[in-house]
């Protein structure tokens, strides 16, 4: 069939022509729109998908945030010391170091001592005083004149108020200003700088202090064992009572 024939076949059956064009344009338009609502719905389903999982990031985000910052927010327990160590001298019966549970208070720390010796003097001694660590005890003896700051002394500061005893010049090393030393009052340090006097002698001393008493006169001095005549004609200018 030539041109010339399909442009009469066309004219002769043109209704039949423009219909089938009308259908096949219907078809085409319903399949294109068909096509749009499926690509609108697959968006709206990957968008509702892409949302879910966003939210589900930002959920575990927080949560990852969140946990350090609990782990951080927990206290750090701390250990605290449940012991005392303070040192105790003077008018008891066993000087030393001793170790007591805190809030431990002076009197059982004289009574770890031993208790107090026979010359003790504790008129006014606060025994209810709660100790602290490296605590400094002085008891003082009878008679004796010590500052009311050496009774107790502390790494966190001299303590004065609970503690007292009559002072006059006399320093805390037991010499007075006269730069003498106190045969009652010095410690064995003290009576170690005295001439001819060592550390046996000096502890032979204390020892008779504590049992006999306070020397009355510094000639009491030669009741002591090992110090004769020559000895205290030595040192006797550097003594007093």
């Amino acid at each position: 069939m030539n041109l010339e024939e399909i442009k009469d076949f066309i004219l002769a059956h043109k209704q039949y022509v423009i219909a089938g064009l009308i259908v096949t344009g219907i078809v085409i338009w319903t399949k294109v729109g068909n096509a749009g609502d499926a690509n609108q719905q697959n968006t709206s389903d990957f968008n509702e998908v892409a949302s879910t999982t966003t939210a589900d990031d930002k959920a575990a985000t927080k949560d990852s945030d969140t946990e350090p910052a609990k782990t951080q927010s927990e206290p750090t327990k701390t250990q605290t010391n449940s012991e005392v160590t303070c040192d105790i001298s003077g008018a008891v019966k066993k000087q030393g170091v001793y170790t007591l549970k805190t809030g431990a208070r002076l009197q059982e720390l004289i009574e770890a001592a031993g208790g107090t010796a026979e010359n003790a003097q504790l008129k006014h001694v606060n025994r209810a005083l709660i100790l602290q660590d490296q605590d400094k005890v002085h008891i003082p003896y009878r008679g004796e004149k010590i500052k009311a700051d050496d009774i107790i002394s502390s790494v966190n500061g001299t303590k004065t108020s609970s503690t007292s005893a009559s002072a006059d010049t006399t320093t805390s090393d037991g010499a007075k200003t006269s730069g003498k030393i106190n045969l009652n009052t010095a410690t064995a340090a003290d009576l170690q700088k005295l001439n001819g006097i060592g550390e046996k002698k000096a502890e032979q001393i204390i020892a008779y202090r504590e049992k006999s008493g306070q020397f009355k006169k510094i000639e009491d001095l030669k009741e002591v064992s090992g110090i004769g005549d020559k000895t205290f004609a030595a040192l006797k200018d550097q003594l007093e009572v």
